[in-house]
């Protein structure tokens, strides 16, 4: 073999340089290329010990799986018990097609590339999405978005597959054996978070259940406004469970069946519908709650025979699962509770039990309501009779007066014309008629006695009376400690409805008063959605000397009661003005009226113009809202403590007649009005509320005589 030359070996050398510079060159490739893929998990790994928001962690996971693997986008798809299908917890794509849409974006186990790993719990790399019958096409349909390769890698935790990990359309290639083993070494850490989120969620869960017990609890010792507590409770009881709806149904003994107290749902909708979606007792699942007095968990409404469907006929609300559980009391079963349409998953025995949990919080809200509304309603037939007994002894003190009179004359003049005329043998009957004559005079000056007594003798009245329901409250208390906290709430409004002392009286100037005041009215009055116009104009440099919460409740009571009795595009108008040593506030509205026959019980309490039936809500400032009638008792007890005027006047509607249909919220929508301004000539009422003015040392200048005017 001859001997190389200079030339050869050089060329030798640069060979061998090319070969060492490429083996270097691709060992440094794979460096770089481990070194990324490090990169990438670890910052999934810090992406998830940073954060337990499971949506939070996921969104950080996708953008690093996106830029890792170079896709136009990626998935994390969980498995739903309920439906039996998986659908996208988080999902991105470079064009924001996906993320929009994701609610409706839901993949079959069988037929489809993800069902087939979730079912198999292997990988699948597909290339070529159009060559593959696993390939699900309804999804580019449905969303726009096409998927022409896709990567998808199971996610386990321990021995149980819990969904799949989707990546879409790699950039510039094919997915790769390293692009796959990747993918499956993310999938752990995807499935290891969604795990330990899902665990904190529990847990999360279990306070926010506590937390919605207390808070149900504290509204009950708040307020015994039934409509509005159960509002705040099925509120908290949505938000809680994380579920579509829930309402609170209840037992209508006329009807013999169930009917919907209260009712939420996302939309907007059951609410509105409430009234037409009754439940009948033998041929649904809650009335079977009710009658049983046992709960119901159906995370397959449709293959119990009992689930009543022509309740989704008419209210287009689906149930896909719901728990139903009933509402208890002492006395028996009044209703039942339920919670519709879990938004993650099937219901559990755990939210059954939440559930019985607030039920019972709401079946003795219920009760106390119930309680204290007969109780009221005692008070007003006591109050009716004692009405009565009071007409009768104010007429029987007419009556008796001028005959006495005249029979104690007549006999005193008997007696000395049988005296004058020596006719004798009648002493003893006309001693007899004397001594019956002083009895019925007796009789006349207690009559007169009790008349004189007034307001007085009336509030010991009723203060006697609710004092001996209260003792009957505290020895059932021993056996029934719920009791304990009716009692309370009595005690308290007794002592705020008849204040048992008369407050430091406050210098106050009227207008910067009431124009305050009217701001937190008409936000108030905003917040219930009313459109009526309030108008406010208080005449300046004028004061009064009375306490700051008087006034308030008073100007306020007038003008809730005034909107209350005013549907929309209505007008409520407050002034005020200086009229000598007198400052005259006039609340008037062009509302519904008051009817005559009621006039006169107006200010005594507890007494309802319209029945309960009519009223549209209950809540404040709501059309024809309906009280309990106890702010124009207060505003009388202060007139009287006070020494204010209180008058009134008022025109009722005369299309508001007992057959008419119901009250218009809108005066815009009644037939009768061509426009709104008709009802101010229809019907209306206005307050009159005359203070006595305060001179500049805080002194009343005059103290009316007459303290009530009717």
């Amino acid at each position: 073999m001859p001997k190389p030359s200079y030339g050869d070996l050089e060329r030798r050398v640069q060979q061998l340089e090319g070969v060492v510079r490429d083996v270097l060159s691709s060992a440094s490739d794979t460096d770089r290329n481990e070194l990324f893929e490090l990169a990438v998990l670890v910052n999934v790994a810090e992406a998830v010990g940073r954060t337990r928001d499971l949506d939070q962690l996921l969104s950080v996971v996708i953008e690093e799986v996106c830029k890792a693997l170079i896709a136009e986008g990626a998935g994390v798809l969980l498995y739903d018990d309920n439906r039996g299908d998986l659908y996208f917890r988080k999902i991105r794509d470079t064009r924001n097609i996906l993320a929009p849409q994701i609610s409706e974006l839901r993949l079959p186990i069988d037929g489809s590339i993800a069902g087939w790993v979730f079912k198999n719990n292997k990988a699948a790399r597909v290339n070529d999405t159009a060559t593959d019958p696993r390939y699900y096409p309804e999804m580019t349909k449905r969303s726009g978005f096409s998927i022409r390769k896709v990567l998808q890698v199971p996610l386990n935790t321990g021995d149980k597959t819990i969904g799949v990990l989707m990546i879409m359309n790699k950039i510039g290639g094919d997915f790769s054996e390293l692009d796959e083993a990747l993918a499956t070494s993310m999938g752990v850490s995807i499935a290891l978070a969604i795990d330990n989120a899902t665990v904190y969620e529990k847990l999360k869960k279990s306070r926010d259940d506590l937390e919605m017990l207390y808070r149900a609890s504290m509204a009950i010792a708040s307020t015994l406004d039934l409509d509005h507590l159960l509002e705040v409770v099925v509120r908290e009881l949505i938000g809680a469970m994380e579920t579509e709806a829930a309402g609170i149904l209840l037992y209508d003994e006329r009807c013999g069946d169930l009917y919907w107290k209260e009712v939420q749902d996302e939309r907007g909708e059951l609410d509105k519908l409430a009234g037409e979606l009754r439940l009948p007792l033998d041929a649904s699942v809650s009335g079977r709650v009710y009658r049983t007095g046992e709960p119901a968990m159906l995370n397959d409404p449709c293959s119990d025979p009992e689930f009543f469907r022509p309740f989704e006929t008419r209210s287009g609300f689906l149930i896909r699962n719901e728990v139903i559980v009933p509402l208890n009391t002492r006395e028996g079963t009044i209703g039942v509770l339920a919670v519709m349409n879990k938004r993650h998953g099937r219901f559990t025995e755990a939210d059954v039990h939440v559930c019985l949990s607030l039920a019972g919080v709401v079946a003795l809200a219920v009760e106390n309501a119930n309680f204290f509304t007969e109780l009221m309603n005692s008070y007003g037939e006591l109050e009716a009779l004692n009405r009565a007994k009071t007409k009768i002894l104010n007429h029987l003190s007419h009556e008796l007066r001028t005959p006495l009179a005249i029979i104690r004359g007549s006999v005193a003049t008997m007696r000395r014309k049988l005296t004058n005329e020596g006719i004798t043998g009648f002493e003893r009957a006309i001693d007899r008629i004397e001594r019956h004559v002083q009895s019925l005079n007796r009789l006349e000056a207690q009559v007169e006695s009790i008349m004189m007594t007034g307001y007085s003798w009336e509030k010991r009245m009723i203060s006697s009376f609710l004092q001996c329901a209260l003792d009957l409250m505290a020895v059932q208390a021993e056996r029934t400690p719920e009791i304990t906290h009716a009692s309370e709430v009595i005690h308290h409004w007794l002592e705020k409805t008849f204040p048992t002392y008369k407050d430091e009286p406050d210098l106050i100037d009227v207008k910067q008063f009431g124009d305050a005041l009217m701001v937190r009215i008409r936000d108030k009055a905003a917040q219930q959605k009313r459109l009526v116009n309030l108008t406010c104009d208080l005449q300046s440099e004028a004061q009064v000397l009375i306490p700051t919460h008087v006034l308030e409740s008073v100007i306020e009571g007038l003008v809730r009661n005034a909107i209350e009795a005013t549907p929309d595009h209505g007008k409520v108008t407050v002034t005020g003005r200086r009229t000598g040593n007198r400052y005259v506030v006039s609340v008037k509205d062009t509302g519904i009226g008051i009817p005559e026959k009621d006039k006169v019980f107006i200010f005594e309490g507890f007494y309802h113009v319209q029945d309960t039936d009519d009223y549209s809500s209950g809540r404040q400032y709501s059309f024809n809202a309906g009280g309990k009638g106890v702010d124009l008792l207060r505003i009388r007890m202060f007139s009287e403590i006070y020494g204010f005027k209180l008058s009134f006047t008022s025109k009722r509607c005369p299309h508001l007649e007992d057959s008419a249909p119901q009250m218009p919220g809108d005066a815009s929508e009644c037939p009768h009005c061509a426009v709104s301004a008709d009802c101010e000539r229809y019907g209306g009422t206005e307050f009159v509320v005359d203070f006595p003015l305060a001179d500049k040392d805080g002194v009343i200048e005059e103290r009316s005589t007459s303290i009530f005017d009717g």
